[in-house]
């Protein structure tokens, strides 16, 4: 599946705009702030994800406006679009999918279309904290999975009540015993969160191990969950309600890159050179790639948000040459990066 055409109507800073689409390389060349990367995110949204940028959805709704509307046809004529409206009076947000013109819900919706995002910010998955590279993942699995999506937010829900609930605690303003409901939500919907991660984890490892080229084969994923039970739960009650805060589960986990050429008791992020973390990062994508096509039998479409100047000229033409085997959309400020996809459509923005 690729995309044929894309409509935005007062989404960021167009107000009406179409674009139509090569199968293959499509690349905007434009200044910053000229509204490059509001093209990737809008087709991104497409596969029913939240947007990697926007914190709130209302940022998505060009000021001039109240709504706005992605539209996209693919190459077997279906239509795609999503509507986000904001009420004035109350500020709620409405979101709504269709495919064909028919009204469907986020599940039906999501994952029709498979996108893997590259950004110069992915390289903070090794520098920066844990909770970036938990949600990472989260959007990731989320983006393909309605079943993951599903567990994370009853996740997230139990865990804000359990919270809650053992702050009462901690001021016996609340029973211990009505923390079990919340224990049973958080476990339930714990342990298939972090199956499914390692499962992801799993597979990245294995593409890697079993990759021809020596840079991708010497990197490594490290998963380190925390586990959560009943009776690690009970185990940890007086700390938890001390804190109010619980310390179990999989918004505790975390995960490291290792690459087999340092020591290896050390991470990337300790010991590894900006050009070794930027190839981890690479993988990472590929890896994602591969993951996608060996698990749904389906190319997904890249997206790669001016990521040429942060690679070097070998990892520049690997890139070039892993776009022509998929429908690619690449932004970049700088015209001589046509040298690396002759056969790229240009969009002068």
């Amino acid at each position: 599946m690729y995309l044929s055409s894309l409509s935005l109507q007062n989404f960021r800073s167009y107000t009406t705009s179409s674009f139509e689409f090569s199968p293959q390389t499509n690349l905007f060349i434009g200044l910053n702030g000229s509204g490059k990367t509001n093209i990737l995110e809008a087709i991104y949204m497409l596969t029913g994800s939240p947007s990697f940028r926007a914190p709130k959805m209302s940022y998505l709704i060009n000021w001039s406006s109240n709504y706005t509307i992605i539209s996209s046809q693919v190459d077997n004529g279906q239509t795609f679009e999503i509507k986000i409206k904001t009420d004035q009076t109350s500020e709620k947000i409405y979101k709504s999918f269709y495919i064909d013109d028919v009204t469907k819900t986020r599940k039906s919706f999501l994952g029709q279309i498979k996108a893997v995002i590259f950004q110069p910010d992915d390289i903070r998955l090794i520098t920066g904290s844990p909770s970036r590279r938990r949600q990472y993942v989260d959007l990731f699995l989320s983006s393909l999975d309605w079943q993951y999506r599903s567990n994370l937010y009853q996740y997230q829900k139990a865990l804000r009540q359990r919270n809650q609930l053992l702050q009462l605690i901690s001021l016996h303003k609340a029973r211990t015993e009505q923390l079990f409901y919340w224990d049973n939500s958080l476990i339930k919907s714990g342990i298939f969160i972090q199956q499914s991660r390692n499962s992801l984890f799993t597979s990245l490892n294995y593409f890697f191990q079993n990759h021809p080229n020596s840079d991708i084969n010497s990197i490594s994923i490290i998963y380190k969950p925390i586990p959560i039970s009943h009776t690690l739960l009970a185990q940890r009650l007086n700390q938890d309600t001390t804190t109010g805060q619980t310390s179990l589960g999989p918004h505790r986990d975390d995960y490291f890159f290792k690459n087999s050429n340092l020591k290896s008791d050390s991470d990337l992020s300790a010991l590894g050179s900006r050009g070794q973390q930027r190839i981890a990062i690479f993988s990472l994508k590929i890896g994602e790639i591969n993951y996608i096509e060996s698990k749904f039998g389906q190319k997904p479409i890249l997206l790669l948000d001016d990521i040429f100047s942060e690679l070097d000229p070998n990892h520049q033409q690997s890139l070039s040459n892993l776009c022509y085997n998929y429908q690619a959309f690449i932004t970049t400020s700088q015209h001589q990066d046509k040298q690396f996809l002759p056969n790229a459509k240009i969009y002068n923005l």
